[in-house]
């Protein structure tokens, strides 16, 4: 795994204490072969970051292209994903709820994606994730999508985390209607034993498949880095 650390915020000359040896499993559960910026304390002061504009929907066919005046008619653009889709609590509903309420459109995908890493990197993790899992894969699911989730990986006691999409962003590598490629951001917060040991960036990407009408995770192992995704991607409309 090619992993790249920041162990302290940009123009910090003070070394910084590292992260449990699980917190990095789970960030390399979330972050495959991406960059991970990682700091300790609140992440506070961020670099000015350069936003896509999301691009315009096509009108509908028959509708009418000029205006009265004879002037072309402005496409609204989609409104971005929103990172709370499903809900805050109780994930395994949350998530099953955001699949089905995910419209099959690049932010529809985006919005099922926070959703599903939030679900999957909770610990502890959602009673019966496993089984959630089932309904989550696609039929033709890799090895990789199979094992994003907490539930498959040996976890310490009295250990919690949790990744938040409020300053997250989101960027859709590939879309047809059938297939989605999403990379994301998120905001990773663990403690142990009550105690905080940090926050960090987390970034990666999910392969979504369309099947009966419904995203279905295929693959968590495509790559792109966190500052492109920082660089180029959409923020999330909030997050919990």
């Amino acid at each position: 795994m090619a992993t790249t650390v920041q162990t302290s915020p940009p123009g910090s000359s003070s070394p910084r204490r590292g992260l449990p040896r699980w917190v990095w499993a789970l960030i390399a559960l979330l972050t495959v072969v991406t960059v991970v910026a990682v700091t300790v304390a609140v992440l506070a002061a961020r670099r000015p970051q350069v936003v896509l504009s999301p691009t315009p929907q096509t009108p509908p066919s028959g509708a009418a292209s000029p205006t009265a005046s004879g002037s072309p008619a402005t496409a609204i653009p989609p409104s971005p994903a929103g990172g709370c889709l499903g809900g805050a609590t109780d994930l395994n509903r949350a998530v099953l709820t955001a699949q089905q309420q995910a419209p099959l459109t690049p932010e529809g995908a985006a919005a099922f994606t926070a959703t599903l890493v939030r679900w999957a990197s909770a610990i502890p993790p959602a009673p019966y994730q496993e089984i959630t899992a089932e309904q989550l894969l696609s039929k033709d699911a890799t090895e990789a999508a199979k094992r994003f989730r907490t539930s498959a990986h040996e976890l310490p006691e009295g250990a919690t985390a949790s990744v938040d999409f409020t300053d997250g962003r989101y960027y859709v590598e590939a879309f047809d209607g059938n297939t989605a490629i999403v990379s994301y951001i998120g905001t990773l917060t663990a403690t142990q034993n009550g105690a905080s040991v940090g926050e960090a960036h987390v970034s990666g990407a999910v392969t979504l498949e369309s099947q009966n009408g419904t995203w279905h995770l295929h693959d968590s192992s495509q790559e792109r880095s966190l500052q492109d995704v920082q660089r180029i991607g959409t923020p999330y409309t909030g997050g919990c």
